[in-house]
């Protein structure tokens, strides 16, 4: 820290002196809170200079208070505009605030000031390449040059700050030179693969690498490198083995386990991603990245749902991580809560504006909810700030299309199919879009042409797999049923996938009439752990009249929430149809679960209309009994009793409804059909004006409802 130098003209010492070397002998031994109070006191005092400015900024500095920090330096350069070092401090305080432009101005002021300062000269480039002035880096980098004749370690910060702002070719000749000046120096062989690697010279970063470990082969970060440059190059089992070494020398290196699931990711083996990203992640659980591709490798795995907890961790590392945000927004659009999806793809939005593919996520979700022209419009923005993405083009082709846009609707996929000819979806939408205005042949060639998109598949990955699913829908659209059911069969006996491939390989063998399973397949289904899989195959099952093994399936479903629920939304389903005894069926399997109660109601409701009064009884008193508020058990008892013709018992259990619930008008209405029945029609006409009074602070009228008795 800079010192005040003494005026030793005066007889007595100020104490704001004795202050001052205090607070800089406090900030040497690292206690910067003592240090900031005994600058503050010593400026009280009335020791008011750019040396005391400026020592307290770099205290505050210390402590993270950036803010005041640069109020210090300013006040410092406004004391003595000729103080270098404030001006210096200056700019290395508005650069880790990431104001670059302001920190290059700051260091312009320092260099000028002291042209021999190397740091003026480097924080001048690193500003200068962050604010895209890349001439204005190199000249600045260039100007170190002078540095190195003494320092040689100033060759590998030139490189570094050339690297940064794009000029590649001075990056590596300013490293080579340092390493032909310092041949066993492995920081400089390391730097020199680095350097090779960003410009793609991935064997001449190899080479480097190789060097660099021969004469330190405990390096795990050299490792490391050399791991991800044999992904880049695509030689995947040489970069596993160079992850695993330097895994092996620091099992608690999270960058290793972290590349190591990247390299896995982008083989698409996401298994051993997730795997690999656990690992990371419980090393550094703060990790915004790691908790966001452990999101997306679930996500790519069809397990929508459970990758957004792993989105919302990234959130909890950075609540403005606009990525994340809109990642959740695409997990919920997969499960087709389009409407659930909009206000995260807003929140992204929020944080970035311009963010493409935010807006084209936002622009399907309004598309899907029926918000046409909104969503276009918000699809057509995203294509304004990238016009290359090609499933953008696709989805302004599908909102055209529902607007009746035909040919914008063609130019628009066609446009997608330029960006990318392998494009399958692409060309299946084509073909839907030809067929639309009256192209069967066209429409043809084109499906024909998503199947040669879908030609090379390897199974064995996920996205493989999803490979067949499609090239199964195109089978089947133009009516090869039998190669769909192949291809669909394949994905159902990996066990991968198993929402989709289940319900489409059983869908096929309905179309093609087939009820009796081979028992591989059998046992693929049964296998399954995938509740809508396994729904799919209780369906077939039910109607196949195979109850025993419906039994089976539906029990493994209902030992879940999710299962359970998914049984009676399709037992709610099959009542809609009007077949109740397929929903009864289903129903009955769930009685044991934690959504019982749900079921008795609908099964309730079933048993009511279809006459077993005295069955829908039951199954309403049981419930009251075991839930004694229960409103809408009580209504209902008591309307089957109305039914039932037993009028005295539909009174009491009306006077229960309304103990429940005094301000419900059913109840009323039940007691004045009752006492209507009976014959007491002073206490029927009593109780439809109840029913009526009730209706109206509801907000309804008597004729919205049948309230019958006298008025």
């Amino acid at each position: 820290m800079n010192q005040i130098a003494e005026d030793h003209s005066s007889t007595q010492r100020p104490r704001g002196v004795d202050l001052f070397e205090r607070a800089n002998s406090e900030y040497d031994a690292g206690k910067f809170q003592e240090a900031l109070a005994d600058f503050d006191l010593a400026i009280e005092e009335g020791l008011e200079s750019e040396i005391v400015y400026n020592n307290k900024g770099t205290t505050l500095d210390a402590l993270g208070m950036y803010q005041d920090a640069i109020k210090c330096y300013r006040k410092a350069v406004s004391i003595r505009p000729s103080y270098e070092l404030a001006w210096h401090n200056l700019g290395n305080c508005l650069y880790v605030q990431e104001l670059f432009f302001e920190a290059s101005r700051a260091y312009e002021r320092a260099a000028r000031l002291n042209k021999d300062r190397k740091e003026n000269w480097s924080g001048l480039a690193a500003s200068y390449s962050r604010i895209g002035d890349r001439k204005g880096a190199s000249s600045a980098t260039k100007r170190l040059g002078k540095f190195a004749e003494e320092d040689k370690s100033v060759l590998l910060l030139q490189s570094d700050l050339y690297l940064d702002a794009g000029f590649h070719e001075e990056a590596l000749e300013k490293c080579q030179a340092y390493v032909d000046a310092n041949p066993g120096d492995v920081q400089g062989l390391a730097r020199l693969g680095n350097v090779a690697h960003e410009m793609g010279e991935y064997g001449k970063a190899i080479v480097a690498f190789d060097r660099a470990l021969e004469l330190s082969p405990g390096d795990k970060e050299v490792w490391n490198n050399l791991g991800y440059t044999y992904f880049s190059k695509g030689i995947l089992d040489k970069a596993h083995e160079c992850f695993d070494k330097a895994i092996e020398i620091d099992p608690e290196y999270k960058q290793a386990w972290y590349n190591k699931g990247y390299a896995y990711h982008g083989a698409d083996m996401l298994e051993e991603a997730v795997r690999c990203y656990k690992r990371a992640i419980a090393i550094d659980p703060r990790d915004k990245v790691l908790w966001n591709n452990f999101g997306n490798a679930l996500y790519n795995l069809g397990s929508y749902m459970e990758s957004i907890p792993k989105f919302v961790m990234a959130l909890k590392a950075d609540p403005d991580y606009e990525i994340a945000w809109n990642n959740i927004g695409n997990a919920l659009e997969k499960v087709g809560a389009f409407r659930e999806a909009i206000p995260y793809h807003d929140r992204s939005l929020e944080v970035s504006p311009n963010f493409d593919y935010a807006l084209y996520a936002k622009g399907v979700c309004k598309s899907k909810i029926g918000q046409l022209d909104e969503g276009y419009d918000l699809i057509v923005e995203s294509l304004d700030l990238n016009p290359s993405y090609d499933e953008a083009w696709k989805a302004r082709a599908d909102v055209a299309a529902q607007l009746g846009r035909w040919d914008e609707a063609l130019m628009s996929v066609e446009q997608s199919l330029l960006l990318n000819a392998d494009f399958d979806e692409g060309w299946v939408q084509r073909a839907e879009i030809l067929l639309a205005c009256g192209d069967t042949e066209g429409a043809q060639a084109s499906f024909e042409m998503a199947l040669k998109c879908l030609e090379i598949l390897n199974p064995m990955t996920s996205s493989g797999l999803m490979s067949l699913i499609r090239r199964g829908d195109v089978l089947a659209r133009l009516g090869r049923f039998e190669e769909a059911l192949a291809n669909y069969e394949t994905v159902t006996f990996s066990r991968k996938l198993d929402f989709m491939g289940v319900p489409r390989t059983l869908g096929m063998l309905r179309i093609l009439g087939r009820t009796d399973l081979p028992g591989p397949l059998l046992k693929a289904f049964e296998a399954s752990e995938s509740t809508s899989a396994l729904a799919s195959f209780a369906e077939f099952l039910l109607d196949k009249g195979d109850l025993d093994a419906l039994g089976r399936i539906a029990q493994k479903l209902a030992g879940t929430p999710a299962g359970s629920e998914e049984l009676i939304r399709r037992a709610s389903v099959h009542a809609t149809r009007g077949d109740e005894s397929g929903a009864l069926a289903l129903l009955a399997c769930v009685k044991q679960s934690p959504s019982a109660r749900r079921a008795r109601d609908i099964e309730g409701e079933l048993r009511e209309s279809e006459g077993d009064l005295h069955a829908a009884a039951n199954l309403y008193s049981r419930r009251l009994s075991e839930h004694p508020s229960d409103f809408l058990a009580a209504v209902s008892l008591c309307r089957v009793r109305l039914k039932m013709k037993d009028f005295r018992a539909a009174l009491r259990e009306a006077d229960v409804a309304i103990g429940i619930d005094e301000h419900d008008w059913e109840p009323h209405k039940i007691k004045a059909e009752a006492y209507a029945a009976l014959g007491d029609v002073v206490r029927s006409r009593a109780e439809a004006w109840a029913a009526s009074a009730r209706l109206a602070v509801a907000g309804l009228r008597p004729e919205d409802v049948e309230v019958l008795g006298a008025r």
